[in-house]
């Protein structure tokens, strides 16, 4: 078997060189390019894959930390879940400061339209009230007037017959005429006799 032109452990410090050199990630394609074209590109792929495969398990391992930085660690986000926390009952109490404030307002405005929705009632009544005495004032009167109608009719004198008699007489009267008509009689015509006319002189 051939033996590779570069090992392993030079195609992986090769890659590294380059990722330190370039500062981002590097592909199978740059570590050829920097090792002028050598080798066989299908082989550097698969150990710089491998590579990679194993950076970044190593990475997600969990690295214990001292513990007096874990204990700094906890004591800060304790501090910051007491900080949160009286933050959030600042705020609540603000918010219900301010519902507060304006059911007040609210109840206020409501008494006052109360208020003044009942001096109109009461004015309306009092209106009402007045009127309904007017009204019973007026019946009360128009029937006192009638009960001096009906106590007065019977005292009222009935003319006596004699008293009567001419005022029904008074249209006979009054229908006939001042001048009487004068009958006429026949009389025959007469003839007039015309006088006659004086012969002429010859």
């Amino acid at each position: 078997m051939r033996k590779p032109i570069y090992t392993d452990e030079q195609i992986i410090q090769a890659g590294e060189a380059l990722m330190a050199k370039l500062g981002r990630e590097v592909s199978a394609t740059d570590i050829h390019k920097a090792l002028d074209g050598k080798g066989k590109f299908s082989r550097i792929r698969e150990i710089w894959e491998a590579h990679q495969a194993t950076r970044d398990e190593a990475d997600q391992t969990e690295i214990p930390l001292p513990d007096e930085a874990q204990a700094q660690l906890e004591a800060t986000v304790a501090t910051l879940e007491q900080s949160l926390e009286v933050i959030v009952k600042q705020v609540i109490a603000r918010m219900t400061e301010q519902q507060l404030r304006q059911a007040s307002l609210r109840d206020r405005d409501f008494a006052l339209l109360e208020a003044e929705h009942m001096k109109k009632i009461q004015k309306l009544e009092e209106e009402v009230a007045y009127l309904e005495e007017c009204v019973d004032e007026m019946q009360a009167q128009a029937e006192a007037e009638a009960d001096v109608i009906e106590n007065e009719g019977p005292e009222l004198e009935q003319p006596s017959p004699q008293e009567q008699a001419p005022v029904a007489a008074a249209p006979r009267a009054a229908r006939k005429s001042p001048n009487p008509r004068v009958k006429k009689t026949d009389r025959t015509p007469r003839k007039t006799s015309r006088p006659r006319c004086p012969a002429p002189t010859k």
